[in-house]
């Protein structure tokens, strides 16, 4: 295909670029003498000693002489490009790197290098020749915030702490991103409590203290970051969340601060029992309107709806019991489906019509300089609406089948409106072709958004366009460039997976649902009454944020569940192991997997680019 052939050029070169210039700059450090007396240089030291263990001090060093200029840009990138974090507040940084420079705020300066050299590696801007090399960063950070958690609460080390969880979950050390989002919740919770307390609990504060605009501000952005990690992360799994919304009602926490407020300080009290309003969550702008320049407070109630349709889902969704009841079906008024969906909807009333998606470009706000910002607010809509409706959907229709609902137990205990289906799919395909054409034009004007929570969007965005692909009938042939949407999804994941180790395993799932549909579309008795039940681990990994590589378990539902169809040929493998082992029982589907797609890849489109040819192969399972 063109655009797959296109997109292959462009990742290869992405390839060759990052790993060209990661040579290229660490072969530099390894050269630059760690003696020279120029502060510039200081930069470029050497942080290990000749048995290669990590000389922390030097790496404090270092973060300490790095030029203004260099610190300034790290900051903006973050900025820019994780606004689900925006927490840092550039004057005051600034301030604290040319004051006194504490370990704290060396440590904030260097997970932010290190979040934003994930970034960096698309890009290589001539300044990032003066950062260490990642793993430096990251030992240093991990062994000072070992130390500073036991600490007096500081807000520098709540923002390092929710970095690092964001850095942590896409990494895939999903343990790790919990542990320390949840200890900085724990630390801003002290802070927050010292301010609202009816009596003083810290009795440096004192009430005829002279009042600060700013920091009253940075602390709202912060908890309220809290609020958004905590939504992110526990989406992804089955614990609980920390901060519900009733208990940030509870403890009267101000609504977040417009970008504006943030930036130049407010001289509204921010805490209750304060003179003066007290801007509460309750009270909105007299519009009721939230613009551009208030998408913090956007993003924020939105992934506290998003955390709720997560919930929905990993409780089983319509397979909860009594779900499928007919006072349950989506399409009734009072019903869980139909209560969140209203509330998402409600979510999108409530923004400026500026700031919906496709009425409105990636480049009109990246003129603002918001561009990051209205990309990620419609993507969080999209895919909420996206993972609503695929609830209901067959997971393997047949190439004939249109828009209708489940076809595997339980099966819903009423019958849907006329044209409740058909108005279902249009949402949802068209919320998937949003989300591709979001990533692709956001990429096209420089507003590239490459974190974590994106790309689960894309992954998303990438399988329901690969299901509508192979079964147009089920959108009514309403989603005709399918494919080419679909490859918008990819050529973004291939340059994501080079960035997050998270993306490693979202490409498995599709690989292995591509070819599914692939078989599926191509040989209707392929899987003639096999359901979602048949490829129970497949189903799974297309919803998990907290992705798993399940590729063994789908290889096998696969291949288990091929039909006796007499249309179906196979291609054995030219040796096999003793029928007894239980190599043969393990990798035998995995090699017919392989076989047939490297025999038929010219069939794959954009998969073609991506499957290794079976010489090139090591299989896991030999080794283990």
């Amino acid at each position: 295909l063109p655009v797959a052939s296109k997109g292959s050029r462009r990742r290869g070169q992405v390839r060759r670029r990052n790993e060209d210039a990661k040579d290229d700059h660490e072969e530099q450090t390894r050269l630059q003498p760690a003696s020279s007396d120029q502060g510039h240089n200081r930069s470029h030291l050497t942080p290990e000693s000749s048995s290669g263990e990590v000389d922390i001090s030097q790496i404090d060093e270092h973060l300490g002489s790095l030029p203004t200029s260099v610190i300034l840009k790290s900051l903006n990138v973050f900025t820019n490009k994780f606004p689900e974090l925006g927490i840092l507040h550039l004057p005051t940084l600034m301030q604290a790197f040319q004051s006194e420079c504490s370990q704290a705020t060396k440590v904030l300066l260097g997970v932010t290098l290190l979040v934003t050299r994930t970034q960096l590696s698309l890009l290589n801007p001539a300044w990032t020749m003066s950062l260490l090399p990642s793993k430096h960063y990251e030992y240093y950070i991990r062994q000072s915030l070992s130390e500073l958690i036991l600490q007096p609460p500081d807000i520098q080390v709540v923002q390092a702490l929710l970095m690092m969880a964001l850095y942590e979950w896409g990494c895939r050390d999903f343990d790790k991103a919990w542990v320390y989002c949840g200890i900085a919740i724990r630390i801003m919770q002290s802070i927050q409590s010292r301010r609202t307390a009816p009596y003083p609990l810290d009795p440096d504060i004192s009430p005829g203290a002279a009042k600060d605009t700013v920091a009253p501000g940075i602390e709202n952005r912060t908890i309220w970051a809290c609020f958004i990690m905590d939504r992110m992360i526990s989406s992804g799994t089955y614990n609980p969340p920390m901060l519900p919304m009733s208990e940030m009602e509870k403890l009267k926490v101000a609504r977040p601060l417009s970008t504006v407020e943030f930036a130049f300080g407010t001289n509204v009290s921010l805490y209750p029992g304060h003179t003066g309003h007290n801007l509460t969550w309750s009270e909105r702008l007299p519009s009721g309107l939230l613009d551009i320049t208030q998408c913090y407070e956007i993003l924020v109630s939105g992934f506290d709806i998003w955390a709720q349709v997560m919930t929905f889902i990993f409780n089983d969704g319509r397979r909860a019991p009594g779900m499928c009841a007919p006072e349950n079906c989506p399409w009734v008024p009072g019903s869980p489906w139909s209560r969140t969906k209203a509330q998402l909807e409600r979510w999108r009333a409530g923004q400026h019509d500026r700031l919906h998606y496709p009425s409105n470009s990636v480049a009109i706000h990246m003129t603002l300089g918001y561009g990051e910002s209205f990309t990620y607010i419609n993507l969080l809509y999209y895919l909420s609406t996206l993972m609503l409706h695929r609830e209901y959907f067959p997971f393997i229709p047949t190439a004939e089948s249109g828009p209708r609902g489940p076809v595997d137990q339980p099966l819903l205990e009423a019958e849907a409106p006329v044209g409740w289906w058909e108005s279902s799919a249009l949402e949802l395909f068209s919320a998937a072709e949003h989300i591709a054409r979001l990533l692709h034009e956001a990429s096209e004007c420089g507003a590239h958004l490459m974190t974590p929570f994106v790309g689960f969007c894309a992954f998303s965005a990438s399988y329901m366009n690969l299901y509508i692909y192979r079964f147009p009938r089920m959108n009514l042939g309403r989603s005709p460039q399918a494919e080419q949407l679909m490859n918008f999804c990819l050529s973004y994941l291939e340059e994501f997976r080079h960035v997050w180790k998270l993306g490693e395993a979202w490409v498995s799932t599709l690989k292995h649902a591509s070819l599914l549909y692939e078989r599926a579309s191509a040989d209707r008795g392929r899987y003639l009454g096999k359901s979602r039940q048949d490829f129970d681990h497949l189903h799974q990994s297309i919803h998990e944020f907290r992705v798993v590589d399940r590729s063994n378990q789908h290889i096998q539902e696969i291949e288990g569940a091929e039909g006796a169809s007499p249309g179906v040929t196979y291609t054995q493998p030219a040796q096999r192991v003793a029928p007894n082992s239980e190599l043969d029982n393990i990798s035998a589907p995995l090699t017919h997997l392989l076989t047939e797609v490297s025999t038929y890849s010219h069939e794959q489109g954009a998969w073609s680019q991506w499957w290794p040819t079976l010489e090139d192969i090591d299989l896991a399972l030999v080794s283990g």
